[in-house]
């Protein structure tokens, strides 16, 4: 008969848990991918460009143009314009002969090189500027070597990229980007072998955001009046629009608490499972 009187009780004590633990609202997700599929699914796109809403992209087949943010293409001759030099809050930067030059304006006349600067050395021809952030620059070296410069005009190392793991060489540096508009503080760095990197403090601090993406990314542009970023990679061209950076969970003390009280309640159920077991197993006393 005690047997039979418990196991309502012990019914009741495996369910409150979970009851506890739906009860708590789980934390909002994000309602679209971070890099999303956008044309050529399959194709090597080796080049990836936007000027003034147009988004040019090289593939094997040849050369296509899309003035609706990629719903459509069409086959085009057009020259995608050089990417370097970046005019970023009304400031130019440029790399020429392995030196990073800088002017105010898009005048060429009036660039200088920039004191401090490191040389990057022949061929090297990577560098981003956020306009969120006037004075910070991010470049790229022909070793591979990443650089930073604050804003207030100091230059050091970023990033040096380690090989990937196992057999696999270091990845090297393909693209580096930035929005020339003061949308967001973010630099974003393509590798081939290595997806894309991500900074938000000038180049301090590197983080993945490839979720959804190739690993061997050839080419990187962004289009402010998107807001989006294209990667062209070995397997299509991919967008990504702007988001927040995915974050921990934030919770309020009404959900802390039910949550708290569900896990206290899966160790009392527990406990007296045990419990019970335990005098189960115990040889009882001769009447």
């Amino acid at each position: 008969m005690a047997t039979e009187r418990r196991r309502p009780l012990l019914r009741t004590l495996a369910v409150l848990p979970a009851v506890v633990l739906l009860a708590a609202p789980a934390p909002a997700r994000a309602s679209t991918a971070w890099w999303q599929p956008l044309a050529f699914t399959g194709m090597r796109i080796s080049a990836v460009s936007v000027t003034q809403g147009r988004l040019i992209v090289d593939t094997p087949g040849g050369r296509f143009l899309s003035t609706n943010q990629g719903g459509t293409f069409t086959a085009t001759t057009d020259t995608p314009l050089p990417s370097l030099p970046v005019l970023s809050a009304g400031t130019s930067w440029d790399i020429r002969g392995g030196t990073v030059v800088t002017g105010a304006g898009p005048s060429a006349a009036a660039e200088h090189p920039d004191p401090g600067a490191p040389y990057l050395g022949t061929g090297a021809h990577l560098l981003a500027a956020p306009a969120a952030v006037p004075g910070s620059v991010v470049a790229v070296g022909s070793d591979n070597h990443v650089w930073r410069r604050s804003p207030s005009g100091s230059w050091s190392t970023a990033f040096i990229p380690l090989p990937a793991g196992g057999l696999s060489g270091t990845p090297r540096v393909t693209a580096l980007t930035a929005f020339t508009q003061p949308l967001t503080t973010a630099v974003y760095m393509g590798f081939d072998g290595y997806g894309v990197l991500l900074t938000q403090d000038g180049g301090d601090d590197w983080i993945r955001a490839d979720p959804g993406l190739p690993e061997n990314v050839l080419g990187l542009a962004t289009d402010p009046a998107a807001k989006a970023l294209y990667a062209a990679t070995d397997q299509g061209l991919y967008v990504h629009h702007l988001q927040s950076v995915p974050g921990p969970p934030v919770y309020s003390d009404s959900q802390l608490y039910l949550r708290w009280l569900g896990i206290a309640a899966v160790a009392l159920a527990a406990a007296i499972a045990a419990l019970l077991a335990l005098r189960r197993l115990l040889p009882r006393p001769l009447p």
